[in-house]
């Protein structure tokens, strides 16, 4: 089961939603902390990202293009994420970027995913990826900004299929240029 905590009733679409605060007991911070933790360990990358002022339909669109690059967005109480955060040493790190409204997205393409966030902060300026964590590291802003100049996987292998191609479309090319060498020879004698 998953929770999903809404602590701020500033955001349009959160009252759109109308979903109601309500204070979790302790049984249900540690279902929520072990859903988290299961879901760190289904996804190789952690985003968070910070929001402000988005409309429920730019929030819907943010969360679909997010499943379309292999990922799930969470909304969550700080406070429960830094207990989650905490628990292993190499995520420690991503704690200081929890202040304010935090969005937290959990994917398994974070080249995808770093795209995504960029082309909204640069479309919307109401998002921003503000810390990630993939591959045992700690990446910041700017080394978010990096990844998503990176090509895709597709792209990647895109490139690779072309460049194998590419040399045996070129040895066809020369096997076939000298029989039209010589029937071109053969045209001119014939005249």
């Amino acid at each position: 089961v998953t929770l999903l905590i809404l602590y701020s009733f500033h955001q349009p679409w959160v009252s759109a939603l109308r979903w109601r605060f309500k204070k979790l007991n302790k049984g249900q911070k540690q279902q929520y902390i072990e859903n988290l933790d299961q879901m760190s360990k289904d996804y190789s990358a952690m985003f968070v990202a910070s929001f402000s002022n988005m409309s429920v339909k730019e929030m819907i669109q943010f969360r679909t293009e997010i499943r379309n690059n292999e990922g799930v967005t969470k909304i969550s109480k700080n406070n429960i994420v830094k207990i989650f955060i905490n628990k292993t040493e190499d995520k420690k790190g991503l704690s200081e970027f929890l202040s304010q409204q935090k969005l937290l997205i959990f994917t398994n393409n974070p080249v995808g995913t770093a795209k995504v966030c960029k082309k909204f902060e640069k479309d919307l300026k109401k998002l921003s990826a503000e810390a990630a964590f993939f591959d045992n590291t700690l990446y910041t802003k700017d080394d978010i900004a990096k990844v998503a100049t990176l090509p895709s996987l597709d792209e990647i292998r895109g490139k690779i299929v072309g460049l194998i191609n590419a040399p045996a479309s070129k040895l066809v090319r020369l096997l076939q240029r000298p029989d039209q060498e010589i029937i071109s020879i053969l045209q001119n004698k014939k005249d």
